[in-house]
């Protein structure tokens, strides 16, 4: 009789909300959870295949888990599952954990691994009394922010992406189930939403909705302080989301992927925008919110990308004055169009433009935040007085603050804290009163 489970999760937000929505079906099945570190009776790997490196790391963990528990079974989950239709992966496993129970469920079939495992409520436990996948969650393990995955699947097949082909077509949970897990996730003591998706921005395609109709449906849940979006395509940031924004109801804070700033890159990634219709778009946001927060992701290095390319994306991301720039060096991953494209680019180089690029990041960075010393922000405490001598959170902008901590915070807390002085990656101040 199975009792006991720990979960590794890899990649991103949506991998962690499917994670959360497993647990709380085997917990209604009245098993227990444990440390990965300690011996379970199943082990769950919900995988990551974006790229080469996180497919080896996702081996890695499976490996790691199937040595520490060689009587266990072994659920492997997630995009590496998916990636490999020909079971590829399943042979690799089995001849690296050969004396394994091996369970490999691909990405629409992790609804039914309580069924897989054979679990049956006859001796112990409660039988669930509604379908979690469907409903949503209650909870998010470890989080002082709650992420509702509103949306999976991808019909964008940028040439350097394998997600499409193993999260599949674009399909938007309905309304009324988005509502109502926000409402639970409220009551369970949330005060900050995150709406996630693998293509966020696409929500409503499939059913004649947009985003912003979810957002403004969310006004109706008392309770959320603050209700932010995970990411979107620059096209997808529409004049009514700025709108929302600008009215207090979403953050003042926008992820929008750059990628790159060069025309005929972009073109070669398959994005379907220009550099300076990325700009406008900047600068629509800026001219209508008070000192938007502007994240983005930039790939460098990718086959083809000259120096003078390279050029052009740093003089963007100038431009646009991004407050925080996640950089990824191109890493080939197989499957995808980029991978059969000519003029590689040496990984020195690769590696060169990453500095480089981190400085131009630090610069805007620090350019940003500069202007909130001597002002006070609203920030939600993620380490307290018990995990450190200082404590910690974001602001609405998703700006991170440290304060000496006080006894008596707690995480999930919003406190108002006076800034004193920044730096590139952070900011430092002192707590006032309410």
């Amino acid at each position: 009789m199975l009792h006991t489970f720990s979960f590794i999760t890899l990649g991103c937000k949506v991998n962690q909300y499917d994670t959360q929505a497993i647990r709380e079906q085997l917990l209604r099945y009245g098993m227990v959870e444990v440390s990965p570190e300690q011996p379970a009776d199943v082990c769950i790997v919900n995988t990551c295949t974006v790229t080469a490196a996180g497919d080896a790391k996702s081996r890695k963990y499976i490996r790691r888990m199937a040595t520490r528990n060689p009587d266990s079974t072994i659920v492997v989950t997630g995009c590496s599952v998916d990636a490999d239709a020909d079971a590829s992966l399943a042979a690799r496993l089995r001849r690296q954990v050969e004396t394994q129970n091996l369970l490999l469920v691909p990405n629409d079939e992790k609804i039914n691994i309580p069924r897989l495992l054979g679990l049956s409520t006859d001796g112990f436990g409660a039988t669930p009394t509604e379908d979690t996948w469907s409903s949503g969650i209650s909870s998010f393990e470890g989080h002082t922010r709650a992420f509702i995955k509103i949306e999976d699947g991808c019909d964008n097949f940028c040439s350097y992406c394998i997600v499409p082909y193993v999260r599949g077509r674009i399909r938007s949970r309905p309304v009324e189930s988005i509502v109502a897990e926000a409402r639970r996730l409220v009551d369970s003591g949330y005060r900050e939403i995150v709406l996630t998706g693998i293509h966020l921005g696409a929500w409503g395609r499939d059913t004649s909705g947009e985003l912003a109709d979810v957002v403004e449906n969310l006004d109706s849940v008392k309770g959320i302080r603050r209700l932010r979006l995970s990411s979107l395509e620059a096209l997808e940031a529409t004049d009514r989301l700025i709108e929302l924004a600008a009215g207090g109801l979403l953050c003042p804070h926008f992820h929008l992927p750059l990628q790159s700033g060069s025309d005929a890159v972009l073109r070669l990634m398959n994005r379907n925008y220009t550099a300076r219709e990325f700009v406008e778009i900047v600068q629509r946001i800026k001219n209508r919110i008070r000192r938007p927060a502007i994240t983005t992701d930039v790939l460098v290095g990718f086959p083809g990308e000259t120096d003078a390319h390279f050029r052009e994306t740093e003089a963007v991301c100038r431009e646009a004055g991004f407050s925080r720039t996640h950089i990824f060096p191109y890493s080939e991953r197989a499957g995808t169009a980029a991978a059969k494209m000519p003029g590689k680019v040496q990984a020195s180089v690769i590696t060169a433009r990453k500095n480089s690029l981190a400085a131009v990041a630090r610069e805007t960075a620090l350019a940003y935040k500069r202007q909130f010393i001597g002002e006070t922000v609203e920030v939600m405490v993620e380490t307290a007085a018990d995990d450190s001598d200082d404590a910690g959170g974001y602001t609405e902008r998703y700006m991170q603050v440290e304060f000496p901590a006080v006894a008596e915070l707690r995480r999930g807390e919003i406190v108002r804290v006076k800034v004193q002085r920044v730096t590139s990656a952070k900011a430092y101040g002192l707590t006032v009163d309410s």
